[in-house]
């Protein structure tokens, strides 16, 4: 029986902790059973998120836009952000959870 069990987007149920040690070798980067390319682990969501927020957070420091007025394509990309850091931080990423808290005190600013 698997153990742990994590559903990925394919529909098939794998090993979390397996999944986990293959993706930490560099081995697993696709469903074990059907091949579909796998979406990043946690930290690769913490990491992808993280970029995109620090480039946005640079276009709001040097004054090419405000957080309250981002362009509709930033503002999309920042619900990206939002959600890959809550699935990050649902899944024990402290580092997400930290970002989710430092964007949630800024929108109270």
């Amino acid at each position: 029986p698997v153990r742990s069990p994590v559903e990925l987007p394919c529909g098939h149920a794998y090993c979390g902790a397996c999944l986990a040690e293959l993706r930490s070798k560099k081995v697993a980067q696709a469903c074990p059973l059907c091949r579909a390319e796998l979406p990043p682990g946690l930290d690769g969501l913490h990491e992808l998120a993280y970029r995109t927020y620090g480039r946005i957070v640079g276009m709001v420091h040097r004054g090419e836009t405000s957080w309250a007025s981002l362009p509709a394509a930033e503002q999309e990309e920042m619900d990206e952000v939002i959600a890959m850091l809550t699935e990050a931080g649902a899944q024990g990423h402290t580092g997400a959870n930290f970002i989710l808290g430092v964007l949630l005190e800024n929108e109270r600013k």
